[in-house]
């Protein structure tokens, strides 16, 4: 079920810790940034200006959780990240006012750009840089807890973005440059330390506009190849994956519509794969009818095959694949004379050199496809006679070397084909068959299946009745 997340899901405790220590290390900036760009703020004690940033630090983290709580939802149309890091940029506006007043009322003599210079502080490295920061941050944690989340809007633009990002990290240190310059060019300080606190800001914000292409980087190329990862599993039939990167730009809209381009092709090729069933199964039943039978043996054969199987161990994609296939295990029987084929009574030795021949009569049949119903149905046709002690036909092979297809069909088919009656015999009783399988193990049966089969001889036994035989 898709549900909708909220600032909670993402603020959690760790993420929280981790915002407030980015906004811890502002102080010791601020402090530098302030000295730097206002004469009358250097003027200040360390301890002043110090506890004034603190305050103003506490302040800002109480304006955080009420703009968390108050505005926890997201607004229309935005995505849970863009929301909170729009809220990130009021928070750092609002700190930024708060620092204003503050100083404004306790330092009333001061001129006012001094106190706008220190607003500056908050609004350039705060909104301007830490909030780039954490946008990063609120994007990865969204990415991991938006399994069930639908994004029905794909409003976000990754050009936008990244020239939204350049522009704050180009404007921001050239306002402070310039602010120093600007402190500087009345004062009689020497160039070499003008030099310097110009380098000192340079390196610290190219640091930080490093930072930020590395992470967005890192993230678009890691959901880039995830994307082509999915399309390489599509390619090789899988399309059960979960391809949605949750993201609400470009590559979010280009995995979504690959993501329902998969389930339209998964729909088709199931449709394919049920068609390729149905056509298995009536030619399984055209077979069967010029033998005088209903299908209902193929059926069962069918049913049967699938039961062994799963029991023996195979997957159940196997054991459906087996289901689908079994049905065609006497194809061939189309190739064979209908004076032979249903002859009553004992077929002569060359009669039943003409029999033997539909196992491999089936297998020409099929054995060109690809297909891997059509693949494991040939299969099935050509080794369904072959016996465990190597007595079988039409390659006299034994033991592991006869395909499991091949020695569950057995099974199946000569369970049900005693079982039941035909043009050239009567049904024989369950005692003789069992007793005909407990003495044919290791002989014509593989001794596991044959195990297997009565340990779950009720199953069989319900199958069978539930598909009973009718004549025409």
């Amino acid at each position: 079920m898709k549900q909708k997340l909220i600032s909670s899901d993402i603020i959690t405790t760790d993420i929280r810790i981790l915002i407030y220590l980015f906004s811890l290390s502002t102080l010791f900036f601020a402090r530098n940034y302030c000295v730097n760009v206002c004469p009358f703020l250097d003027s200040l004690t360390n301890e002043e200006l110090t506890l004034n940033l603190i305050i103003v630090f506490i302040f800002h983290i109480f304006t955080r959780e009420i703009l968390y709580k108050v505005f926890e939802k997201p607004f229309t149309r935005l995505t849970l990240p863009r929301h909170l890091y729009y809220l990130s940029i009021a928070s750092w506006v609002i700190a930024g006012i708060f620092a204003f007043c503050l100083h404004y009322f306790q330092y009333s003599h001061f001129p006012i750009g001094s106190h706008v210079k220190l607003l500056s502080s908050y609004w350039v490295l705060g909104a301007g840089i830490l909030a780039q920061l954490e946008y990063i941050i609120f994007e990865k944690r969204y990415k991991k807890i938006a399994a069930n989340v639908d994004i029905r809007f794909y409003n976000e633009n990754i050009s936008r973005r990244i020239v939204e990002s350049f522009t704050i990290l180009t404007i921001a240190p050239a306002v402070t440059i310039l602010l120093v310059l600007a402190r500087y060019n009345t004062d009689t300080t020497n160039n070499s330390h003008l030099i310097s606190e110009i380098a000192y800001i340079v390196i610290l914000f190219v640091i930080t506009a490093v930072l930020s292409a590395l992470l967005f980087g890192q993230m678009l190329k890691k959901d880039t190849r995830t994307i082509l990862h999915n399309i390489n599993l599509i390619k090789t039939g899988v399309f059960d994956t979960n391809i949605d990167i949750k993201r609400a730009d470009e590559l979010g809209e280009i995995s979504n519509a690959i993501e329902s381009m998969a389930n339209d092709i998964a729909k088709l090729n199931n449709e394919i794969i049920s068609t390729q069933a149905e056509i298995v199964n009536t030619m399984g039943e055209i077979a069967e009818t010029r033998s005088k039978e209903t299908g209902n043996h193929v059926a069962r054969v069918a049913l049967y095959s699938e039961l062994l199987a799963l029991k023996y161990g195979l997957s159940p994609q196997e054991a459906s694949l087996l289901r689908q296939a079994s049905p065609m295990h006497d194809i061939g029987k189309v190739g064979i004379p209908d004076n032979i084929l249903n002859k009553p009574g004992r077929h002569t030795e060359e009669e039943s050199a003409i029999m033997k021949t539909h196992a491999t009569l089936g297998y020409e049949i099929l054995k060109t496809s690809n297909r891997p119903i059509l693949k494991a149905a040939s299969i099935v046709a050509y080794e369904h006679h072959e016996k465990w002690d190597g007595s079988g036909y039409p390659k006299g092979v034994n033991g592991e070397n006869i395909h499991i297809y091949g020695r569950i069909t057995a099974l199946a088919d000569v369970f049900d084909a005693l079982g039941s009656e035909r043009c050239y015999k009567k049904a024989w009783e369950d005692e003789r068959i069992f007793a005909l399988f407990h003495e044919e193990k290791e002989k014509h049966f593989d001794p596991k299946l044959v195990d297997i089969f009565f340990e779950n001889i009720e199953e069989f036994k319900n199958i069978r009745e539930n598909l009973k035989d009718t004549f025409v």
